[in-house]
């Protein structure tokens, strides 16, 4: 089969591998869209790599915001058929075996044993695995997709969960304000998730006028341009006391400290990933009284639900579907800022 082979630091190229065979106790997918994920940019340049389980060598094979048919169903495997259609279920890496896989709680998944003995047979890495034709889970890390929701619309329902994490960890109740900052994929899945709760207004903030002018597409009342204005001081005045709760839906240091600044006394500040590491001064903490959560995710079979419903609409976070082929220029553009979301068609 095809597959996207990682070769050194924010590099992938496409080749021939082994294709998996089904293993007991696992079903074997085949890739209908894998989209690309931060997170990819963030294995593949070494950012992840302190956190375990995360790591990721030369021929590995990652990508894990994917929808897929099932190819065939391993012995032993119950409720699931060759042809259903499936999403990402509740963790990108499932072992089946540690609490948070047996509490169902989104987590990079760090424990089991089913990831060793699946590299075992391969002879490759794979985290998430949507980058190539077909991959292997267990079926406790899928979910089926509703009859009626397009593939492409089912691929955003693990990286909307972030964004609803986001929210739900805010206590965003319907008439509080919000102030997201990040118009990527993450940030305008908060806005969506936001908007389905009924929070008004939302003000979102980035750097880049292609994302800023989505999230007004997407709903958001207010667009602040980092790079043009001070943000803080405008928050204040289209807020008054500032906001009920900032989100945090970017990689890049510096902004913690912005976003304490930015939330009103009492407030909720919420980090939705991973940021790099930065110097923040704790005492504006006390002083505002503020409450701080860090999350990697909610409820995946929320977000799903929320799409198949309509309650969200993820379309405008498609900017582009391109073969396995194009996959590197596919990263470099999602690097740049260019693209938002990128579906990837093996």
């Amino acid at each position: 089969m095809k597959a996207a082979v990682v070769k050194g630091k924010r590099r992938l190229e496409v080749e021939e591998v082994p294709t998996p065979e089904v293993l007991p106790g696992t079903l074997l997918l085949k890739t209908k869209y894998c989209a690309i994920c931060g997170s990819d940019l963030e294995y593949l340049d070494g950012s992840l790599a302190v956190i375990p389980n995360c790591e990721i060598h030369a021929g590995a094979i990652i990508g894990h915001e994917w929808v897929a048919e099932i190819a065939a169903v391993g012995e032993g495997v119950k409720g699931w058929s060759v042809g259903d259609r499936v999403g990402v279920g509740m963790a990108q890496t499932t072992c089946g075996e540690c609490y948070f896989c047996r509490h169902g709680l989104y987590h990079l998944c760090v424990g089991g044993s089913s990831r060793a003995s699946v590299f075992e047979v391969l002879g490759y890495e794979t985290i998430g695995g949507g980058f190539g034709e077909y991959f292997l889970r267990p079926p406790n890390a899928v979910q089926k997709v509703p009859d009626g929701l397009s593939s492409e619309e089912a691929v955003f329902a693990e990286p909307l969960c972030t964004g609803l994490g986001a929210v739900e960890a805010a206590g965003l109740k319907p008439g509080d304000s919000a102030v997201i900052i990040g118009a990527g994929k993450i940030g305008l899945g908060a806005l969506l998730c936001a908007k389905a709760a009924g929070v008004a207004p939302i003000i979102v903030i980035d750097i880049l006028k292609n994302r800023l002018d989505t999230a007004l597409e997407m709903g958001a009342a207010v667009v602040l341009n980092a790079k043009e204005v001070d943000v803080v001081s405008e928050v204040v005045k289209l807020t008054d006391a500032g906001p009920d709760a900032v989100l945090i839906c970017v990689r890049h240091a510096g902004v913690v400290n912005q976003a304490v600044d930015i939330v009103r006394r009492g407030g909720n500040l919420v980090t939705a990933g991973i940021m790099a590491t930065q110097e923040v001064d704790p005492r504006n903490w006390v002083v505002k009284q503020i409450k701080i959560t860090a999350i990697l995710g909610g409820s995946i079979t929320a977000s799903m639900s929320l799409i198949a419903h309509k309650l969200v609409n993820v379309k405008p976070l498609i900017s582009e579907i391109i073969p396995l082929e194009d996959i590197q220029r596919g990263l470099d553009s999602v690097y740049s800022g260019e693209n938002i979301g990128v579906l990837v068609k093996p």
